[in-house]
């Protein structure tokens, strides 16, 4: 994958936040800062929507588009259907409206393309071409089943994503403009880059920004659509399948979130599942929870579904693609090394974690269980002190350290002063029991 996503290392703390949501462990922390290791991330975009400082992405296009702009270029966008969700706009025409008066020359709905995705997935299914289909619309669980399931790969639908289906289409309708998506999505940048598709990516908070900056205000005229597009409903939970006519014989299932996806994978790898059609997106809520809409690390799912509801129906573009729109995923595996078992063992001794007693398990760290952040210290993606447990326990000791070495300094000082006392007593002839009993409290005080 191309290196679009990164976090920012100048204000990286010591969280783990970053890990501890990366389901596949895609990041290295090493020197105090976390790290993405490019070659392990899907793109999901989690790390970044959980960073509590503030980590960033790679700058996209969206100066590039500026400059075509200025320079008196058509620019084309394709409009992911998400911005329902993320825009007080009641439909395109809104939104196109101020994408206008930043000198855009045409906006459409990617929602075209996603209506000849679903067509596509329905003719799989009849023809019965694969017994388990699953949705190759998410770009992010494409890189999941390509690295980490590449077994898989023979029930992933080869068809191109909405993104590439509607982006080829605008490229052949205005073959000198530059065509660009904007959508909630960081990934889609890689999808871009490696299919060529696409001419640039802007994010719906990119462009939020730009808006604002130029004074451009999308005015909501309240316009219900006359014929709303089941298409549409592609950015929600279950919406590709909502958006699909049934095919007699096929289940349907919708799955959501990295995590449930990954589940749902290892099930398939089990055997006993045939004729199901899968739904897979990498975030929860699917598209209308997208980064580019989190990115003030609130949910969206509620709101957004219920403003794609709205926008969409029961009808369709009737558009139809005289191109091809078949696609080959090619594996990608991704080498999980293991670490030696002896290796694990002197980490886990090194932080005390080689028994049931002190291996707490806590997380803390960001990986689930003591074993898994040793093998990653063995790796060099962890660091000793991610170890709470560890840091606490070295806290404990250096404090024992710190008394133990006062203690001992009272003790000679105290000696000395003994010693003073008893000379100038026995040259007063005065007693040393008062001065002795003074200096034994405050050894016990520094005792306590």
């Amino acid at each position: 994958m191309y290196p679009i996503l990164r976090l920012n290392q100048d204000n990286c703390r010591d969280c783990y936040k970053c890990i501890r949501n990366c389901l596949l462990k895609a990041i290295r922390f090493t020197n105090g800062h976390a790290e993405i290791i490019q070659n392990e991330c899907i793109g999901c975009g989690e790390c970044v929507v959980t960073c509590p400082r503030h980590g960033g992405y790679s700058q996209f296009d969206l100066d590039a588009v500026k400059r075509q702009l200025r320079a008196g270029r058509q620019v084309v966008a394709s409009l992911d259907p998400a911005f329902i969700s993320d825009f007080d706009v009641s439909c395109i025409e809104d939104l196109r409206e101020g994408l206008l008066q930043l000198g855009f020359f045409e906006v459409e709905e990617m929602a075209i393309g996603a209506e000849i995705v679903s067509r596509e997935y329905e003719r799989i299914m009849r023809e019965n071409e694969k017994d388990i289909l699953i949705s190759s619309v998410c770009p992010a669980i494409n890189l999941l089943i390509c690295k980490y399931y590449p077994d898989m790969l023979k029930y992933l639908a080869n068809v191109q994503s909405p993104m590439e289906v509607h982006c080829r289409r605008l490229r052949r309708q205005y073959p000198d403009a530059l065509v660009v998506y904007i959508g909630p999505c960081y990934v889609r940048k890689d999808e871009a880059i490696s299919t060529g598709c696409a001419d640039a990516v802007i994010l719906f908070s990119d462009l939020k920004q730009w808006m604002h900056e130029q004074g451009v205000r999308c005015i909501n005229s309240h316009t219900k659509a006359e014929r709303g597009i089941r298409a549409r409903r592609y950015p929600r939970q279950d919406g590709i399948v909502k958006s699909m006519t049934r095919v007699p014989g096929w289940s349907r299932v919708s799955i959501d979130g990295v995590g449930d996806c990954i589940a749902a994978l290892e099930e398939l790898r089990q055997g006993g599942v045939s004729h199901a059609f899968l739904e897979m997106t990498a975030c929860e809520g699917s598209c209308v929870n997208g980064p580019a809409i989190r990115s003030n690390r609130y949910e969206n799912r509620i709101r957004g579904t219920v403003a794609v509801n709205g926008y969409a129906g029961e009808w369709d573009f009737g558009v139809s693609e005289p191109a091809s729109v078949l696609k080959a995923f090619t594996p990608e595996p991704v080498e999980r090394i293991v670490p030696p078992e002896e290796a694990v063992e002197q980490v886990l001794v090194r932080l005390n974690k080689n028994s049931p007693d002190t291996a707490l398990n806590c997380g803390a760290c960001g990986y689930p269980t003591c074993r898994e952040m040793a093998a990653a210290l063995c790796l060099g993606k962890a660091d000793m002190d991610m170890c709470l447990p560890y840091l606490h326990e070295k806290a404990e000791r250096h404090s024992k350290e710190v008394v133990d070495n006062t203690l001992a300094a009272a003790d000679r000082v105290i000696d000395r002063q003994m010693r003073v006392v008893q000379d100038i007593a026995s040259i007063l002839g005065e007693t040393t029991a008062e001065t002795k009993v003074m200096l034994e409290k405050l050894k016990e005080a520094i005792q306590e």
